[in-house]
């Protein structure tokens, strides 16, 4: 259900859509680079549980990695709830809860069954981009024309809707708002740890076999969009300072996110360097 705001000069778009409000440029920008970020985030474990679905095994991942990954959404998503977070925010914690259980799972069965599949098929074909394609494209087309909609009821019609719903604000003194507060915060050494784990097992293993690319280039992304947001937000340094934990809870991840990229690329021309000496080896 779409919103109003106080402010004759916010945005009817993001008010429509997503019951929040918003004026000035900036708050915008940063705005858009969050959902960025979100949007990232949701698609980031799909590659990999893809990848773990077509080769039926899960040696790459590091258990710690998928352990600290999956008890700091648990944290996060905790924390919206016992904060009375937006309904967003509640239902994308549950979101990522729910592909954690389906990578988590399918990790251990895989590992534990032994199932190997030895087909090097594992690009993704034609058919499958243009669905990946088409589903992308209705989702785009549908917020577009709910935003223009949106825009053009607020503007003809702006008393006939009620005041978007703020955050609840709960009080600092409270046990709720402490424990809320720790949840959050207890989530980022789950995710600062998580990275350096699957660091070190791809440098013992000499190999990132397993490992999807599309996991740590949407995960990058995702730590890169927000901290864009967070400094486009604002550059007071009083903001900055309050934003200190989530800063170093998106730069390192980010960091780390691309040396596993890095990795992958080192490790993979070191695989086709080996298959090479194979086949030869066999001539």
């Amino acid at each position: 259900m779409p919103c109003r705001c106080e402010d004759p000069e916010y945005s009817r778009i993001i008010a429509g859509i997503f019951d929040q409000c918003m004026s000035q440029t900036k708050e915008i920008v940063s705005f858009v680079f969050g959902w960025l970020s979100i949007v990232s985030w949701v698609v980031a474990l799909y590659p990999q549980i893809r990848l773990n679905f077509l080769l039926r095994k899960a040696e790459a991942l590091s258990p710690y990695f998928l352990l600290c990954w999956f008890v700091g959404d648990i944290f996060n998503t905790t924390s919206c709830f016992v904060l009375d977070q937006l309904f967003v925010q509640k239902f994308l914690g549950v979101f990522w809860l729910s592909t954690d259980v389906i990578l988590n799972s399918s990790h251990f069965y895989f590992l534990l069954t032994k199932k190997k599949y030895t087909s090097s098929a594992t690009h993704f074909r034609v058919l499958e981009i243009f669905i990946y394609v088409v589903i992308a494209g209705l989702i785009i087309n549908n917020v577009v024309w709910a935003g223009f909609y949106y825009d053009s009821e607020l503007s003809f019609n702006e008393a006939a809707y009620d005041i978007c719903k703020k955050e609840a604000i709960i009080p600092k003194n409270t046990v709720r708002y402490w424990i809320g507060t720790i949840l959050a915060y207890a989530t980022i050494p789950m995710f600062c740890f998580s990275r350096p784990t699957q660091i070190y097992k791809n440098w013992k293993r000499k190999s990132t076999e397993g490992l999807s690319t599309g996991l740590f280039i949407a995960t990058s992304s995702g730590n890169i969009n927000q901290l864009v947001s967070m400094f486009v937000n604002s550059q007071d340094s009083k903001y900055l300072i309050e934003k200190t934990p989530y800063i170093i809870a998106a730069a390192i991840p980010a960091i780390c996110d691309i040396v596993v990229l890095i990795q992958i690329q080192i490790y993979k021309g070191d695989q086709q360097y080996k298959k090479i000496d194979e086949s030869v080896e066999t001539l």
